[in-house]
């Protein structure tokens, strides 16, 4: 019965601790649970006894075995509220099984002393092991939470003493220990509410007395941080935060003990759920979803644990948060004496912004300009700051506690009386001009607002007054008004009927009326017939919903002047309330000019983007010509390098043979002449595309296009054939022109050519010639200046062309031939040659008429050249002894060089080869003997032709130089044409050309380098 008694006070405690659990489902309320239910289990054992006689063993073994472990028990409690060493549970966990297990085997039986007191040892040991760590845990506290873990302590080590003591069979001295220890635990777990109070307000009434000594002027951040440090001393917590919510809803960061500095917020719904929350969140349980706030903040500080308790202050309403890494104990009460301690702590801090905005009010009266008066019900003066002293010379000491009737002029002292009357009643009078005296006696008028001072209550107990001197006003108002007669723009003022009140300068010189004919008319009169019934709607409804609308918030009006011109006009609105009632004033600017200029520029751009759209469509069409001439050039290019490589290859098959058959031979040899004409096929369509891009190595003189024409005359004849009848008109008074003989031959050839194919039936083709002087009005779509002009017309009888057909037809590989039949380079290198001689072509055709192409080239003042007077290159190799001059050729393409170098050794030249322009300068400078000859390539990498003839030269400067190109670069030019005594034989070249070239330049130098001089002299053209 007696065990009963004192183990009921552990089964009251479990019960207690079973209910909060089963309410939180808080692990550590599980722990203190088992610590009770080891004791506790005693109570079951000591009514079973009771009630039923010896209790079973198996009972018993598992009462013995519960209270054996309660040190264990209250260890792993411990374990939740700080870090235990790793070696503790080892160590405890094998001396409480090498100690308990063998009293757990003789339960039902009396125990042995031998087998006891090593089991009541440990006991007492982990007890008291227990013990400390919870009073090392209580000096980190303070407040409820420190007494109650000395309480916890202090119960547990006395309950290890007591099962100590027990064992020496010193019962009663036992379960008086044992009552002690329940009594301790009860203060510790179960204690009553007023008592947890009143520990916890002891500790924070130090806190506030701390906070009430700061000084009164402390900033609000300190006194929280004050607040903060303290928190954190007594709760034992790793960091403390106070958060508010401000005026935009976010909360923000007060105050924090223990939080690395950083910005730290949340708004919204992490917000509304951080201060939604309760009581201790384990921020690293994911699973249990803690609020992303908290999680924040535990990230933050390190911490896992968070406490959140709600505060509300007249501010608004926030919360203080306890971070701890491990769990607390018995914190709630202090935790909720702190909270109340908050709403302390933030009246202090705001006594500080309190004092602060008052003192600000206080300079920003002292700074005011204007005279700002306290006064008493009865009128005596009480404050008196420095725009007083200003406008009425009084000193502040010398009307302090002086009636005010000393600023009334004589007279007026029955009308203050009234206001302070008025005032008495809770009436402010506003902006109401007084006179009033100045010490020296003068008398000015100034504008007076008089308001009653309220204390806390609301009752009035006393008149603040604001005085401003009107000069300032009248200075203004004259300013006001020679800034409305200096705007640029019309103003007027207009009542609430219409009425005009008020014009500027420039009113009356854009509507044409005097000031005073127009002030006090209807503003209808400058509204024109047609518009005044609408307008009054309008204005109706602006002036019952006003708002501003400024210059050029709608489309343009119509205004009319006193002569009854109508002109564009905007305007801006804006209302003012005067003591006439509202006056809207209107801004009216006439926007003739701009809407002029406005025309013109929507008509630029216009042109702009028609321009752009064209510019567009011809950058569309220029690509698709190059595509045409991509694909024009490999279809050409493919069928002459399939004849070349298959009749190689079948030369190549009979040269294999050893004893070839004379009729391969034979055939071999035919194969030869058709790989030569391919070459020639290619090397005329290389010629073509060079003409067609300008890149053409031009032979330019002065001539006739009569003689050239006459010259080619009968070969036109034999192309077109006898069904076509070809007629020349010819102008005799023909002006000459400076152009390439060869290459006006070339489109009078591709001219006839077309034509003949346009008249399959046959035709007239018709070739005239004429002068032609080409004016400015003449030029605006052509690439010809200004000037005289030479015009070929060629003209035939044939089937004409479309516009689709015309619009193309001068694109490179255009055709509309049939396959095979023609290249579509033609009309395309007409149109290059003519170009590139400064000249144009025109094209016109009608489909089932006929064509004329006209071809327009500038002409020249000098004379015509005689050809026949020049000294050229002989046409034919000169003959005599075999050749051994010493030739230095540079050519950067490897198979062209070795068969450039076989073809002059094998005529008998010595030839020193060079691939580049280093290797040519250093076997100029090296060879022992002569260099007769330079023969270099013109384009080059690293170094071209005419750089590399320079540097030699002024190594050997008397070896002459031949360049070799098929397309020469301007390198050699200066503004398109070839220095004089400067020579190319143009690739591709046959042997006997460049023999027939290098003999000619180094057995006959000056028939190659010197020409006679007629008026004009022949020149080399490189065009593009």
């Amino acid at each position: 019965m007696v065990l009963i008694l004192v183990t009921s006070l552990f089964m009251a405690i479990l019960l207690w601790v079973t209910w909060r659990y089963l309410l939180r489902r808080d692990p550590l309320l599980r722990d203190v649970m088992w610590m009770f239910a080891s004791v506790a289990m005693l109570f079951v054992v000591g009514l079973v006894r009771l009630l039923m006689g010896v209790p079973p063993r198996l009972l018993m073994a598992v009462a013995i075995g519960l209270l054996l472990a309660k040190p264990l028990f209250t260890l792993q409690l411990v374990s939740r509220l700080r870090p235990l060493r790793s070696w503790w549970w080892p160590v405890a966990l094998s001396a409480w099984a090498l100690s308990a297990f063998p009293v757990l085997a003789t339960a039902a039986r009396p125990v042995p002393q031998l087998v006891v007191w090593p089991a009541v040892v440990v006991f007492f040991g982990l007890e008291g092991v227990a013990a400390w760590l919870l009073g090392a845990e209580a000096r980190r506290h303070g407040g409820a939470a420190r007494l109650r873990l000395w309480c916890a302590a202090a119960g547990t080590g006395v309950f290890g003493a007591a099962l100590l003591i027990a064992a020496t069979n010193q019962t009663l001295q036992a379960r008086l220990l044992a009552v002690g220890s329940g009594v301790l635990y009860l203060l510790a777990f179960v204690p009553p509410r007023w008592l947890r109070r009143s520990w916890a307000q002891k500790a924070t009434s130090a806190v506030l007395g701390r906070l009430v000594d700061t000084p009164v002027d402390e900033p609000a951040p300190r006194t929280w941080q004050h607040f903060c440090d303290s928190a954190a001393a007594v709760l034992g917590a790793d960091a403390v935060v106070v958060v508010m919510r401000d005026h935009a809803g976010t909360l923000r960061v007060t105050a924090q003990a223990g939080l690395p500095a950083g910005e730290f917020g949340c708004a919204g719904s992490d917000c509304d759920e951080l201060l939604a929350a309760e009581g201790t969140i384990d921020a690293l349980a994911g699973w249990t979803h803690p609020p992303a706030a908290v999680v924040m903040f535990a990230q933050a500080s390190s911490t896992r644990y968070v406490t959140v308790a709600p505060v509300t202050v007249p501010e608004g309403s926030g919360a203080l948060l306890m971070l701890n890494r491990y769990r607390s104990l018995f914190a709630e009460d202090d935790l909720a004496a702190f909270t109340a301690l908050a709403r302390r702590a933030a009246a202090l801090a705001d006594r500080a912004r309190t004092l602060a905005e008052r003192q600000s009010l206080a300079v920003i009266v002292e700074s005011s300009h204007d005279a700002i008066i306290g006064k008493t019900l009865d009128g005596v003066i009480t404050s008196w700051n420095s725009g007083a002293e200003a406008l009425y010379g009084y000193r502040r000491e010398e009307v302090l506690g002086r009636h005010a009737s000393l600023l009334f002029p004589s007279g007026l002292e029955q009308t203050e009386q009234e206001l302070m009357a008025r005032l008495a009643a809770g009436e402010r009078i506003d902006q109401n001009r007084v006179k009033r005296r100045r010490k020296d006696g003068a008398t000015i008028t100034v504008s007076l607002t008089v308001s009653p001072i309220t204390d806390a209550d609301g009752r009035i107990t006393g008149v603040a007054s604001i005085s401003r001197d009107m000069t300032e006003r009248q200075r203004a108002e004259a300013m006001f008004e020679g800034l409305l007669e200096a705007a640029p723009d019309a103003i007027i003022g207009v009542t609430t009927d219409g009425t005009i009140t008020l014009i500027n300068a420039q009113a009356e010189r854009l509507f044409g009326y005097p000031r005073e004919e127009l002030v006090g008319q209807s503003v209808d009169v400058l509204v024109p017939e047609r518009l005044r019934s609408g307008h009054v709607h309008h204005r109706d409804g602006y002036f019952a919903h006003p708002r501003t609308r400024p210059m050029g918030a709608g489309a343009a009006l119509a205004a009319v002047r006193k002569d009854g011109t109508e002109f564009p006009a905007e305007i801006s609105l804006s209302s003012v309330n005067t003591d006439r009632g509202m006056i809207v004033t209107t801004a009216i600017r006439d926007v003739t000019d701009r809407l002029i200029a406005q025309a013109e520029r929507e008509r630029l751009i216009a042109q702009a983007e028609r321009d752009a759209g064209e510019r567009r469509l011809q950058h569309t069409r220029r690509l698709e010509s190059l595509g045409q001439l991509a694909g024009g050039v490999a279809h050409d290019f493919n069928n002459i390098l399939a004849v070349i490589s298959n009749y190689a290859e079948m030369i190549a098959e009979t040269l294999e043979s050893p004893n070839p058959d004379p009729r391969d031979l034979a055939d071999a040899r035919t194969d030869l002449g058709q790989i030569s004409r391919a070459a020639e096929r290619a090397a005329r369509l290389t010629k073509q595309l060079l003409a067609f891009g300008r890149r053409d190595i031009t032979q330019a003189e002065v001539l006739n296009l009569n003689h050239v024409i006459g010259d080619i005359e009968p070969m036109l004849r034999r192309s077109i054939g006898e069904h076509i009848h070809l007629i020349t008109n010819l102008d005799r008074q023909l002006w000459p022109v400076h152009a390439d003989a060869g290459q006006i031959e070339q489109i009078l050839v591709n001219l006839a050519v077309n034509a003949r194919d346009a008249m399959p039936g046959g035709g007239t083709l018709s070739i005239d010639t004429t002068n032609v002087e080409v004016g400015d009005d003449d030029i605006t779509d052509s690439r010809l200046q200004a000037g005289r002009h030479v015009r070929v017309r060629v003209s035939d009888t044939g089937t004409g062309m479309p516009p689709e057909v015309i619009e193309r037809a001068f694109e490179p590989f255009y055709t509309t031939k049939p396959k095979g039949s023609g290249t579509g380079l033609g009309l395309a290198t007409v149109y290059g040659i003519a170009t590139a001689a400064g000249g144009d072509v025109h094209l016109y055709s009608e489909n089932g008429i006929g064509t004329t192409v006209t071809v327009i080239l500038p002409a020249i003042d000098a004379p015509q050249h005689d050809t026949t007077t020049d000294i050229v290159v002989n046409a034919e190799p000169v003959t005599g002894a075999r050749p051994h001059e010493t030739i230095l050729m540079v050519e950067d393409e490897d198979d062209l060089r070795v068969i450039t170098d076989r073809i002059l050794t094998r005529a008998g030249y010595h030839v020193l080869t060079a691939s580049g322009g280093e290797q040519a300068i250093r076997l100029a400078q090296t060879h022992p003997g002569p260099i007769h000859l330079l023969l270099t390539d013109v384009i080059m990498p690293k170094m071209t032709g005419n750089e590399v003839a320079a540097r030699i030269q002024a190594i050997r400067p008397e070896i002459p130089v031949l360049y070799m190109s098929g397309y020469a670069e301007p390198v050699l030019t200066e503004n398109g044409t070839l220095p004089d005594g400067v020579t190319i034989v143009e690739k591709p070249f046959t042997s006997r050309e460049l023999l027939t070239r290098v003999r000619a330049f180094v057995q006959q130098p000056a028939a190659a380098m010197h020409t006679t001089a007629p008026s004009m002299p022949k020149q080399n053209h490189l065009t593009g």
